[in-house]
């Protein structure tokens, strides 16, 4: 009996596990959303995170390559998106963001 009740709970912990790996999503700009909007977005992002989060997408930084507003957007849009629980509302930026379940990241830059 034990050892069909550990069978058990090792394959639920398996499912549950995919499961989880498989519905995360993250915020990114969407392909629509005007330059100046998503500069908007950046603007506000940037004054009310912390300093660091904005470093990444500064020269120099792992995800300021490419160096596009819509790059720079989706990087704070998803940064502001995982802090605020992952909610559609933390991704709608005034209707200019959009949640993907592919990962955006891209070599140093990640997509947490």
């Amino acid at each position: 009996m034990f050892q069909r009740l550990t069978v058990i709970f090792i394959l639920s912990f398996l499912a549950s596990h995919s499961l989880h790996v498989s519905a995360r999503t993250w915020c990114v700009a969407d392909p629509s959303a005007s330059d100046a909007q998503l500069q908007t977005n950046l603007d506000y992002l940037c004054g009310i995170l912390p300093e660091a989060y904005c470093v990444i997408i500064g020269p120099g930084g792992p995800c300021y390559e490419p160096n596009t507003v819509a790059n720079h957007a989706s990087v704070m849009m998803n940064e502001y998106y995982k802090l605020n629980g992952a909610t559609e509302k933390a991704c709608d930026f005034n209707h200019s963001g959009r949640i993907v379940d592919t990962n955006p990241s891209y070599g140093g830059c990640s997509f947490t």
